[in-house]
């Protein structure tokens, strides 16, 4: 091999440590900077949830502790790290979160920290691209939060854990070694869903009940936008009354104290309304509390369809509810003698058996 003049060797050096060197000189390549796929010694490594409509992920490589003193050793105290191995953690979000109370625009950050026996800062990165923290520079920070550590239980590799999650929020910890720093990250979901909903109803879909049903329904549920919700529910009954988003609108009038109006649509709803959408009906109304309007609706439906086991089985349910023992079990015989879907007939049985019952006759068993 001819001789390398120093000054060369000086650059090949600096060449590798870069990942810019094309090999043109016979040398053992540091697995670090292999340029095959191989096994790494840190593994790679992927973690996400969802909060609301929001992505949040993080991309990692994961060390291992291997015996070593890990704090203030192999991570330095403050001096920026890395919250990983080999290339930038990377952290990515799909709309606008808060951590620690503080914003962070949707986009894709690299990861990293400053460590410290008593606080850590958590940086996010503009620069998300460069090779670990070799190449940080503050001028591309997003964001830095403060945040304190704690004990944990020994972590042998790097993880990153996603825990407390909520529907509008998470908490994000690093944990390695025998400590654990976490964040709390916090999404505005009804103001992400609601600034997206008007791109969503100029889809294809828009054509339809259904969508605009579903955005009233939504805003409804969560109370919010009540002047959008009804709106939408008109659109959504514009393009075909049914059942569903007439009873949304009715029960929406009632809210707004417009008790006639809603009695009004609700007697042509119920008066049009569908086997099935009755029983629906009936049970929304016991599970909102109002139990006496639910066993009439039930009633009516018996009466409506009077060979459907089904809908004596639902009408026991509904004198159930009302304490109307008697009532209970006569529906329930009823339902059983018309020869009921297996389904149908196991919760009629079930329902009698709670009710003191003596089910034998219908189960094919003796007492």
């Amino acid at each position: 091999m001819p001789h390398t003049p120093l000054n060369m060797k000086t650059s090949i050096q600096q060449a590798i440590v870069c990942g810019l060197l094309v090999c043109a000189y016979p040398f053992r390549m540091p697995a670090q900077y292999s340029q095959l796929d191989l096994p790494r010694e840190s593994q790679a490594a992927n973690i996400s949830q969802r909060i609301g409509i929001t992505d949040i992920a993080v991309a990692y490589s994961r060390p291992a502790v291997k015996g070593r003193t890990i704090w203030g050793e192999v991570v330095p105290f403050e001096k920026v790290w890395r919250m990983g191995a080999n290339e930038n953690s990377v952290f990515t979000c799909t709309h606008e979160v808060t951590i620690e109370g503080q914003a962070l625009p949707a986009g894709t950050y690299g990861l990293h920290a400053i460590p410290n026996q008593d606080k850590w800062t958590i940086i996010f990165s503009k620069d998300h691209t460069a090779w670990g923290s070799f190449f940080y520079k503050k001028e591309m920070d997003a964001l830095r939060i403060d945040v304190t550590p704690r004990p944990c239980a020994m972590t042998e590799l790097v993880t990153f854990e996603f825990t407390e999650a909520t529907k509008d929020g998470a908490t994000l910890s690093l944990r390695w070694e025998k400590l654990e720093v976490p964040f709390r990250i916090r999404v505005d979901v009804n103001s992400i869903v609601l600034d997206g909903m008007s791109a969503q109803l100029r889809g294809l879909g828009a054509f339809a009940w259904e969508v605009w049903y579903e955005a009233a329904h939504y805003c409804h549920e969560e109370k919010i936008a009540p002047e959008r919700a009804m709106k939408w529910a008109d659109m959504s009954i514009a393009r075909q009354p049914n059942f569903e988003n007439q009873t949304l609108k009715a029960t929406m009038l009632d809210e707004q104290g417009k008790t006639a109006e809603a009695a009004a649509l609700r007697k042509a709803m119920i008066d049009g309304a569908t086997n099935a959408q009755l029983n629906t009906y009936a049970y929304q109304l016991a599970n909102q509390g109002n139990v006496a309007e639910a066993v009439k609706m039930f009633e009516l439906n018996a009466k409506r369809h009077p060979t459907d086991p089904n809908v004596h089985d639902s009408l026991g349910e509904g004198y159930m509810m009302a304490g109307s023992k008697e009532a209970a079990i006569k529906s329930f015989k009823k339902s059983l003698s018309m020869n009921p879907p297996e389904g149908v007939k196991a919760n009629s049985i079930k329902c009698l058996k709670k009710l003191g019952v003596d089910t034998s006759p219908w189960e094919g068993t003796k007492s």
